[in-house]
């Protein structure tokens, strides 16, 4: 009884020796881990609010350049009207499509309230702008008034979509000082490419009409002169010097020439021509074609500064995120080793000890302690012991990999070879033991069209080969590392982590391109030498709180890419 007191004494003092260790290891990683964590997620937030700026820049700028097809079709005579007409209707298509992408990505990044401004009150402005311009256009008898009337419209809707601008700037300062400089850079420029447009749009009514141009007029686009060079001014001001690159100096250089030299030396010429009372060098519809490519050097630079900070943005999620791994690497496997050594220490040093001290008590007290010290001797058990391990070993390495393979088995859906929702539900439970992962998995599903006609039309003989042609399509797009899942009979799920959305992106549109690409001969009871071809839609979510928002996420633009015709993606 004694010398279970004693054994079970030591055994306590060995746990409290073993959970103070471990404790003051974890005192000394937590800060750590916390502090290289938070930069790390501060580096994602960066990448997120650049992201947003690209997204809502590009809006921005494509509102101030709708101007440019609208004035053109105002300044149409008969003869060019239906073209310039259509080219318009094409590009608001394009802004549409833009104000769509900038309203998901302000809602994935939790900015509800400016999407919704955007998608209500902005989209509301640009309508009744266009209305006016459309009723320009349209009207039997037009006047310079009423052309400037729509010109200034439009005008009004691009403050409207600068004022959101703003508050997104605002809203990305507050959360995030790494943006500050480079988020009024880019306000600049949007404001610098507008102010270009009115430097021509302001004149464009009385050019159209072959009048002089108005005084009002005049001032006004020497106003946005004035404007565009103090803007140009300053932006170069706050762009730091480090940041002065050769690439940047040179896109700089076209900006000064293109438009602060030649754009703005055309328009001053027309002024000069109604003042002298001189017939006009250009038409309303070459001035703007003029000026439309005098800009681009404007956008070029904006788009250089948003791709040059979202690289470096990049670039420091890398280090944060090697940092944070490597922090808590290092802090795991410091807990890991000191767990281990005291686990092994216990069991194969001091419960050995113990055992032994046991051992010696017991036979001590024993009557005839020679004759079980000779039995000890001759029981020589090593050989076989040591047979045994190894038939064991043989034993588990066969039934491990019997195991395996029934595993894939389970998991492999046998027409295709990909995976099936048994490995599917392995997969997500596994992901439920760390849900924030959910935040950096991305989705995609791929969806047939139209596959009940082809089972129904050549059978299901044949829709299994366009279903088996399909997933190798979507295998040789997908590393192997990521998972293919078939869900249902004619939809697969692609998942993947930790990847960017704009490669996701690049991976869909890869599938669309080599799934069109696929040309299936008729079964022979067609009577047809005709090839079938197929096509996919596609929908894609990145990042969720739960793998249904992922899932619904997804599902919702799969079924926008099948609303919109099909054979596309949507994100």
């Amino acid at each position: 009884m004694t010398n279970e007191l004693h054994s079970e004494q030591i055994k306590a003092r060995l746990l409290i020796l073993m959970l103070v260790v471990i404790l003051s290891i974890i005192f000394i990683a937590l800060p750590q881990i916390l502090e290289s964590k938070r930069y790390y997620q501060q580096s994602q937030q960066t990448l997120v609010d650049i992201q947003n700026l690209r997204v809502f820049a590009e809006l921005s700028n494509k509102i101030s350049r709708e101007r440019a097809p609208a004035n053109k079709a105002m300044s149409s005579d008969i003869s060019n009207l239906a073209i310039n007409l259509n080219a318009l209707q094409k590009y608001r298509i394009e802004v549409d499509q833009q104000m769509d992408l900038t309203v998901t990505m302000l809602e994935k990044s939790g900015f509800y309230q400016l999407a919704q401004q955007v998608d209500v009150e902005l989209r509301s402005d640009l309508q009744s702008a266009r209305h006016q311009v459309d009723r320009y256009i349209h009207a039997d008898q037009r006047t310079t008034t009423q052309m400037n009337a729509a010109i200034f419209s439009m005008f009004g809707a691009w403050d409207s979509c600068r004022n959101i601008f703003q508050q997104l700037i605002a809203a990305a300062k507050k959360n995030n000082t790494s943006v500050n400089d480079f988020a009024s850079i880019v306000l600049l420029l949007a404001d610098l490419r507008d102010q270009a447009g009115r430097v021509a749009s302001t004149i464009m009514a009385p050019l159209s009409a072959q009048q002089k141009i108005p005084e009002e007029n005049h001032l006004s686009s020497l106003l946005a002169q004035e404007q565009a060079k103090y803007l140009w001014r300053l932006m170069d001001s706050m762009q730091p010097e480090q940041l002065k690159t050769p690439q940047y100096l040179e896109l700089h250089k076209n900006v000064e020439a293109n438009f602060l030299g030649q754009g703005l030396s055309a328009v001053n010429r027309l002024i000069s021509e109604s003042q002298h009372n001189q017939t006009y060098f250009l038409t309303p519809n070459q001035l703007t074609e003029y000026m439309v490519s005098r800009f681009s050097s404007v956008v070029d630079l904006q788009t250089y500064l948003l791709e040059a900070h979202a690289l470096n943005a990049r670039h420091n999620i890398h280090i944060a995120q090697r940092k944070f791994f490597l922090t808590l690497f290092i802090s795991i496997l410091s807990l890991g080793v000191a767990i281990f050594i005291m686990i092994y220490t216990r069991k194969n040093l001091f419960e050995p000890l113990i055992q032994a001290r046991n051992s010696i008590v017991a036979l001590s007290s024993q009557a005839d302690l020679g004759q079980e010290l000779n039995n000890l001797a001759r029981h020589d058990g090593k050989e076989s012991l040591s047979e045994a391990i190894e038939s064991l070993k043989n034993m588990l390495i066969q039934r491990d990999a019997f195991e395996e393979q029934l595993k894939n088995m389970a998991n492999t859906d046998r027409l295709t070879g990909v995976s099936n929702r048994t490995a599917l539900d392995a997969y997500l439970k596994d992901m439920e033991m760390q849900p924030q992962r959910f935040q950096t998995l991305n989705l995609i599903v791929v969806d047939i069209d139209n596959f009940k006609a082809v089972n129904d039309c050549y059978g299901h003989f044949f829709g299994d080969e366009v279903i088996v042609a399909i997933s190798s399509c979507l295998k040789n797009n997908v590393a192997h590392s990521d998972l293919i899942i078939r869900f249902g009979g004619d939809e697969f799920l692609i998942l993947l982590e930790k990847t960017h959305t704009d490669w996701i992106i690049q991976i869909a549109e890869s599938i669309l391109a080599d799934v069109s690409a696929l040309e299936f001969d008729l079964p022979s009871k067609v009577e047809s030498n005709e090839k079938l071809k197929i096509s996919v839609s596609i929908g894609i979510a990145s990042g969720a709180e739960s793998w249904q928002a992922l899932f619904m996420k997804a599902d919702q633009s799969l079924f926008k890419a099948k609303a919109g015709g099909r054979n596309r993606l949507i994100v």
